[in-house]
């Protein structure tokens, strides 16, 4: 006998049904903890934009991740991709998958899935390494990079962020890290985000940053990297366990701007980056500004002009000395000693400053037009000088500067008149006082009769003129050892601990590290291609806060001695305030020259003394309009025209 017709369907029909019901929401579940985790990473991501740099906006912004798409990866790695990419674009982020991307990022993600076998963690599917790689490489310094690894383990202990990152490094395509500590800051690593998605599976979001200046531990040998932090200088804002070399890099992260895809794509700095630059100043007595003079081919291009110049310059001045005076600058003590010229001054053993040469003439009369045209462009004019090695004093019509529309003007190829060095300086050099109209007083800069002289334009608190030299260069030659820590002026007064800075220089990069690096004795890159700080031909050093008289005389034991100190606790602080930013090509630091620095030693030679590559650092003095250096600029006798003559 057939069975009877079921209204309601057979019980079979209704097991299936109800499966299908709970597997669907089962499936919902999954997809809005994996929602989850993408509003976690997209949070974190504004986060991390807004700390950067609030005035970039999100449609100024590049994030990257790894197209993980087709046959071997895991859905649940495409559904954690595909929601990041959906909300980042729904903020007006550009997302960029990386299949065959060369565009920078200023944030980046990369997803793996791993599971255990034989208790050891192995990975799960499918990793494109080189698209990995590659972003790893175009993530602007100072970006940040989410590790999102999803673990099939069953285990209930929750990982750290050290422990993921260690896991991540351990199923890539090579043995050793991918994450050098020498560009990544692994010791602020965070876990942002953790969810099981299943019983056995959990997902792990990891973040972590890349430094924005590497620093050179190669130079200084006598400075112990790893010596702990004493927890008697919490003054210096040392962290608990932190060693020397931590306190440097943390330190040096602070004293470098850090920009924006968009900001080095077009060569400028943000309002609020200017500002930041200021605050370093202030605060450590210099920064560094990694690129600025890098965004373009013509900055490129003058920079490796002038510094032939000043390279060819010098072989012909020393050729000059040894023939005509007996002064040999590569082996000193052979002949006579070397005095200041007009044109160069002995800083130390193969170490010079070379302030003119015929050939230097040659660039910059070549470079006229384009400081002529950037002045004009960005509102400034020439009040008084600039003839030969003399400064240029110049004043704004301007307050504040363009920003952007500068660049896109294309007004930002001098190399003396970078608009936003410019800023800075006019800002670090007059620092506004806030409220200056109180109520019932007199705004104190009415008060300022005085700068109806020297150029101005009366009490009118506007910033005051600011003088701006010609471009130098130091020379360090290879076998020059560490230079002597020194400060290149005095305080005006000493009664205040830090008057606001009356006399900056900044330092440009002229040399290219990738044609240093045949010469080097180790790699200066990590896997992926990053400059990672490592390299022999040096650069310059900065005592950290040492601008300020009160900093200066607790790190020096007695009156009249050197600045290294003689007591050990002294001279312990003193090494340790010590940051040695390892710059490339374009890269400027500015400091107040009331900081002590030091020239690095340029350990980059070869069998001969002298040989090797030598190290041109341009510099540029910028100070107020009423402040001249006759120690470095009065004339002296010249090599090219009193002593060489004619036959040179």
């Amino acid at each position: 006998m057939s069975d009877e017709w079921d209204v309601f369907g057979s019980d079979d029909e209704e097991s299936i049904e109800g499966e299908n019901a709970l597997q669907t929401s089962d499936q919902q579940g999954h997809l809005k903890l994996i929602e989850k985790l993408a509003d976690s990473i997209v949070a974190s991501s504004t986060q991390q934009f807004l700390k950067g740099n609030r005035k970039i906006s999100f449609s100024h912004r590049f994030f990257g991740v790894v197209d993980a798409h087709g046959d071997g990866f895991d859905c649940d790695v495409e559904a954690l991709d595909s929601s990041v990419k959906s909300k980042m674009e729904q903020r007006g982020v550009k997302v960029l998958s990386f299949a065959n991307e060369e565009n920078m990022i200023d944030g980046a993600m990369m997803t793996r899935k791993m599971k255990i076998v034989n208790e050891e963690y192995i990975l799960d599917g499918n990793v494109n390494y080189s698209a990995e790689s590659k972003m790893r490489k175009l993530l602007v310094g100072g970006g940040f990079l989410f590790l999102s690894l999803m673990i099939e383990d069953g285990n209930d202990a929750e990982l750290t962020a050290a422990q993921c990152i260690e896991m991540w490094t351990a199923n890539s395509s090579t043995n050793s890290s991918v994450f050098d500590e020498a560009v990544w800051n692994l010791k602020e690593a965070s876990m942002i985000a953790v969810e099981t998605l299943s019983s056995t599976v959990t997902t792990y979001i990891v973040l972590l940053s890349k430094f924005s200046c590497c620093i050179n531990s190669l130079s200084c040998r006598w400075k112990p990297n790893n010596k702990k932090v004493p927890s008697s200088f919490s003054l210096l804002g040392g962290e608990k366990n932190e060693t020397w070399l931590d306190y440097e890099r943390r330190t040096l992260e602070s004293a470098t701007i850090s920009q924006s895809v968009d900001e080095k794509i077009g060569g400028y700095l943000s309002e609020e980056n200017v500002e930041n630059a200021v605050k370093a100043l202030q605060h450590h007595g210099f920064v560094v500004i990694p690129g600025l003079f890098r965004h373009s081919s013509e900055q490129v291009e003058s920079i490796k002009r002038y510094s032939k110049a000043i390279l060819d310059d010098f072989n012909t001045a020393t050729q000059i000395l040894k023939e005509k005076c007996s002064v040999d600058v590569f082996n000193p003590g052979d002949g006579n000693d070397p005095v200041s010229y007009r044109e160069m001054a002995m800083r130390e053993d193969f170490r010079v400053d070379l302030r003119d040469g015929p050939l230097m003439k040659e660039v910059r009369k070549s470079m006229e037009d384009t400081d002529e045209n950037t002045l004009k462009a960005i509102g400034f004019k020439v009040i008084d000088g600039g003839e030969g090695t003399m400064p240029t004093i110049i004043d704004d019509a301007k307050t504040e500067s363009e920003g952007n529309q500068r660049v896109r003007d294309g007004h930002c190829c001098s190399l003396r008149y970078n608009p936003f060095v410019l800023d800075i300086i006019r800002k670090l050099q007059n620092p506004q006082v806030e409220n200056h109209v109180q109520e019932g007083k007199q705004p104190m800069y009415k008060g300022n009769f005085g700068r109806w002289n020297f150029s101005g334009n009366g009490p009118n608190g506007r910033p005051m003129p600011v003088r701006v030299g010609q471009v130098g260069s130091v020379i360090s030659i290879p076998s020059c050892s560490d230079q002597a820590i020194h400060a290149d002026t005095p305080h005006i007064f000493e009664m205040h601990d830090c008057l606001p800075c009356h006399y900056a220089n900044l330092f440009i990069f002229g040399e290219d590290q990738d044609e240093t690096k045949e010469k080097s004795a180790s790699d200066n890159t990590d896997l992926d291609g990053n400059f990672n700080g490592q390299n022999l031909i040096g650069g310059t050093a900065f005592v950290n806060a040492s601008h300020k008289l009160s900093v200066t005389a607790a790190l020096t034991a007695d009156e009249g001695i050197s600045a290294a100190g003689d007591i050990e606790n002294t001279q312990n602080e003193m090494h340790m305030r010590i940051i040695r930013p390892s710059l490339q090509l374009g890269d400027a630091v500015i400091f107040d020259t009331r900081t002590l620095h030091f020239g690095l030693a340029n350990k980059n030679r070869l069998e001969n003394r002298g040989e090797g590559k030598r190290r041109p650092l341009l510099y540029i003095n910028l100070t107020h309009s009423w402040f001249f250096d006759p120690k470095n600029w009065n004339n002296r006798q010249s090599i090219f025209e009193d002593i060489g003559g004619s036959s040179f």
